[in-house]
């Protein structure tokens, strides 16, 4: 397993972070994906650019259907950069992450050339990413109404696909980030147990702290 070298969370679920709502329109998309491409100061040049090279590659080489895409990506980002909204295919809008993201990488190392493995994951990963999405369904559907149009069962059942179909700690990652936008609540138990996940999946020490808007109680 892969750790991360970065403290925070990072990959997709980082980028979606940086279009959440009210998104700015005084810089363009490709400005935008590119200021979450440079990371942190902790890690190291082009590090960044990679982790959300490889989601997206991987999200949109997959076998799930574009509209999952779409919803999980809107979630996941509080409507900021709806793509329905803004009519762009949820592909389309990933080979548009994947463009900036390549160059970002090759700006911070000239001779490397980007390359994304499909994950192989254990059987028993996926199981337990899945059970803590389901988990979290109740939750979810109370916070509906926040979701820009989607249904509550379609973000929950794109959630699992993502587990299920691309991988397991993108997944857990983008739920992390759908509970924050949508400002669901949780309790201390969840809350470690999403920490343990983390540390399993070689998650930096910050990484769910970083995401958490969410009320615990």
């Amino acid at each position: 397993m892969t750790v991360h070298r970065s403290d925070w969370d990072f990959g997709l679920s980082r980028l979606t972070k940086f279009f959440a709502g009210p998104w700015s329109h005084e810089r363009t998309v490709d400005e935008t994906i590119a200021d979450a491409a440079v990371g942190h100061a902790d890690e190291p040049p082009g590090a960044a650019a990679s982790a959300i090279l490889k989601d997206a590659v991987r999200l949109e080489e997959s076998s799930l259907p574009t509209e999952v895409i779409a919803t999980v990506w809107t979630v996941a980002s509080g409507g900021g950069y709806n793509l329905a909204y803004f009519g762009i295919d949820g592909r389309d809008w990933l080979r548009r992450v994947v463009a900036v993201c390549s160059g970002q990488v090759r700006q911070a190392d000239a001779a490397r050339v980007p390359s994304v493995e499909p994950v192989k994951a254990a059987e028993e990963s996926v199981h337990v990413v899945v059970e803590v999405i389901r988990s979290a369904a109740p939750a979810l559907a109370a916070k509906a109404a926040t979701f820009h149009g989607h249904e509550a069962d379609d973000v929950v059942r794109g959630l699992e696909l993502v587990a299920t179909e691309v991988d397991p700690d993108l997944g857990l990652r983008l739920l992390l980030r759908v509970l924050n936008a949508c400002r669901v609540p949780i309790s201390d138990a969840q809350y470690a147990r999403y920490e343990a996940l983390g540390e399993a999946f070689g998650y930096g020490r910050f990484h769910v702290s970083d995401v958490e808007h969410l009320t615990r109680f």
